[in-house]
């Protein structure tokens, strides 16, 4: 019986005997591929077809971690900051809120990133949620760094009340006050109370699954 092997991020079914290089759909490697080793269905009663389901291969240890990672849910965010008279953004997809009264969230920053530095010298950040049709500010946010580029370029945005600039073609966007910060190795988790939001359209937000789906 022809093997199958199921991606464990978009859904992707390929059949072969090994998996493929690069997922077609969602780009992912042959590491987020899961073997699904499948019964003669030939064999099996309508009821028991009816019920049954593939059974999923184990991979290695260190394997099923990243794919058990990978299944968490993200949602993509621009995180942006203004300090000493610079702006930068950079896309990001750890953005969480941790209480509502107050109103508070998070987000985790690489350290190596210009946003990093900036929301370090200026202890406030802005967020601005994308729509399902972000994927070129992911990119644009995503790709290169702000220490070279100015990446709102031709880029309809706004001032928040606190200075950092907002996307306009966003769904809501969010001002927030640093409150304290967690080394995380790689990357600083900033805990922050959320000081201004506005609405400025209806939709569904973006989703690190979907964008990868899409793009």
């Amino acid at each position: 019986m022809e093997k199958q092997w199921r991606c464990t991020v978009c859904g992707y079914i390929h059949n072969g005997e090994n998996p493929p290089d690069v997922c077609p759909i969602c780009g992912v490697d042959a590491s987020f591929f899961e073997l699904v080793s499948q019964v003669d269905e030939a064999s099996m009663s309508p009821e028991v077809k009816s019920n049954a389901k593939p059974i999923v291969v184990q991979p290695d240890r260190e394997a099923a971690i990243r794919q058990a990672l990978y299944r968490i849910s993200y949602g993509l965010y621009i995180i942006t900051a203004q300090a000493e008279g610079r702006d930068n953004g950079q896309c990001a997809n750890t953005c969480f809120q941790i209480t509502a009264e107050p109103a508070r969230l998070a987000i985790g920053i690489n350290k190596l990133n210009y946003t990093h530095e900036l929301i370090q010298k200026s202890g406030k950040f802005g967020v601005s949620v994308l729509n399902q049709t972000g994927h070129d500010y992911a990119r644009r946010f995503g790709y290169r760094t702000g220490r070279d580029v100015d990446k709102f370029e031709g880029l309809a945005v706004h001032r928040g009340e606190s200075g950092v600039l907002l996307l306009n073609d966003v769904l809501v966007t969010m001002e927030a006050s640093v409150v304290g910060q967690l080394d995380a190795g790689t990357h600083t988790l900033f805990l922050a109370d959320v000081t201004a939001g506005e609405i400025l359209q209806e939709g569904d937000p973006m989703t690190y699954a979907y964008f990868r789906a899409s793009k």
